[in-house]
C-alpha cells in the first residue's frame, strides 16, 4: 500500500508542474490583435508651433475686421452690410437681418455661423495694405517661407518650397495631405497656380483676378453702412 502511494506521488508533482507552466505561458501570451499596441499620432492644431498657420496672427486679423462694412453677399452681384463686434457679426441685407457668430478661420478665410440653423459659411479675404478684399474668389497670404492660399472652393493650401499640401479641419484639429500647387514666373509676372485658379502677388497678399474688384467699403457705424447699402452708394474705402 505504501509502495503504491509512493508510485502515485510523482504523477501529482508532474501535474502541478504542467499547470504552473501553462499559467506562465498565459501570462506571456501576446495581447489580442484588436488591442491598441501604441498611441495614435495626434492631429495638428492650426495654431500649434508646427501647424500650418503658426506664423499668422489671428487676433490681429480679427481686430482689423471690427466695425461696419458693406461687402459682397452670397448671391452673385449682391451686397450685405456687416457690423463686426468681438466674435459676433450683425448681417443686414435689403430683406433681413441676423446676428451670427464670427471668427477668422484661416489666414485667408472668415467663417460666420448661424447657431440656430447649425450652418457656417466661409468667405475668403485678404488685406492689401488697408483695403479689405472679400468674396468667394481665391485669396492668399505669404507667411515667412510658406504661402497659404484659399481657393474658390474653400480648400486651404500651403506651399513651402516645392512641397504643396492641402489642409482640412475637423473639430479644431487640422490634417494635411499631399496636393498639387506651384509658383510660376518671376517678378511682377509671378503667379500661384492651384487647379483652375491663378493668383497674382501684391506684396505679401495674393489675389485671383475676380477678387481685385471685390473691395469692401468701411463705414463709420452700422447705420451708415445700412444706408449706403440701401442707396447703392457703397464704394470701396478703408478705415
Amino acid at each position: 500500500m505504501l509502495r503504491a502511494m509512493l508510485r502515485r506521488r510523482p504523477a501529482w508533482i508532474l501535474l502541478a508542474l504542467v499547470l504552473a507552466g501553462c499559467s506562465r505561458e498565459a501570462e506571456d501570451a501576446p495581447k489580442p490583435s484588436g488591442e491598441r499596441t501604441r498611441e495614435p499620432v495626434p492631429e495638428t492644431p492650426k495654431d500649434a508651433p508646427s501647424g500650418p498657420f503658426a506664423k499668422f496672427d489671428f487676433e490681429a486679423a480679427a481686430r482689423r475686421w471690427q466695425g461696419a462694412w458693406v461687402l459682397p453677399g452670397e448671391a452673385a452681384g449682391g451686397q450685405v452690410a456687416w457690423n463686426v463686434v468681438g466674435d459676433r457679426v450683425t448681417s443686414s441685407s435689403t430683406a433681413s437681418e441676423a446676428s451670427l457668430r464670427f471668427a477668422v478661420y484661416s489666414p485667408c478665410q472668415i467663417g460666420y455661423t448661424d447657431d440656430a440653423a447649425g450652418e457656417t459659411t466661409y468667405l475668403n479675404f485678404v488685406f492689401v495694405g488697408e483695403a479689405l478684399h472679400a468674396g468667394f474668389g481665391a485669396t492668399g497670404v505669404v507667411l515667412g517661407d510658406t504661402i497659404i492660399v484659399c481657393d474658390g472652393d474653400g480648400q486651404v493650401y500651403a506651399l513651402t518650397g516645392e512641397q504643396c499640401s492641402r489642409w482640412s479641419e475637423m473639430f479644431d484639429d487640422w490634417k494635411s495631405e499631399p496636393a498639387r500647387c506651384r509658383v510660376e514666373g518671376e517678378g511682377e509676372a509671378r503667379t500661384f497656380v492651384v487647379g483652375e485658379s491663378r493668383l497674382s502677388f501684391v506684396g505679401d497678399a495674393l489675389l485671383e483676378a475676380t477678387m481685385r474688384e471685390q473691395v469692401a467699403s468701411w463705414h463709420a457705424d452700422f447705420a451708415a453702412a445700412k444706408s449706403a447699402l440701401a442707396s447703392g452708394a457703397a464704394v470701396p474705402s478703408v478705415p
